[in-house]
């Protein structure tokens, strides 16, 4: 019996010893995505929550009171897990035409590595809107999206 203990516990030692392999990123799921300044006032709100299967999930927020009728350029910045920064960005307009909103996401692994992927969405969805005498913008597409092109 104790040389059946003994076995146990250097076979224990050894498995937790072992190096645990790290998980890549495959892709980013958002959910919850919204983004809107508020009509009558000079606040704006982008957020939405990060899922990388099997690795973390983690709240990604802005807020400022500065911002009137329009969504600003948001810089890079953390989410609530470090590792993860993102920013967002009206992209310039074409002759005639309305210039699409990117998010990019990147995601530092721990090793060194990083990763990043991104989604570009229609200024469609991001109607500006009358309310009385004052205009907000909102989100107004899908809430819910993959981002699967990481590199």
């Amino acid at each position: 019996m104790k040389s059946f203990a003994a076995i146990s516990t250097l076979l224990l030692t050894a498995i937790s010893a072992a190096p645990v392999e790290q998980r890549q990123a495959t892709e980013f799921d958002v959910t919850g995505f919204s983004a809107n300044t508020t009509p009558h006032g000079t606040a704006a709100y982008i957020s939405y929550t990060l899922d990388i299967p099997g690795i973390l999930n983690t709240q990604c927020s802005y807020h400022d009171t500065t911002s009137v009728t329009n969504l600003p350029d948001v810089p890079f910045q953390p989410c609530d897990d470090p590792s993860v920064e993102w920013q967002f960005h009206h992209e310039p307009s074409q002759p005639g035409g309305n210039g699409p909103y990117l998010i990019v996401i990147t995601y530092a692994d721990g090793t060194g590595r990083k990763v990043a992927g991104w989604k570009e969405f229609p200024a469609s969805e991001f109607p500006v809107e009358q309310y009385g005498a004052s205009f907000a913008q909102f989100y107004r597409g899908e809430p819910d999206f993959v981002i699967s092109n990481l590199s």
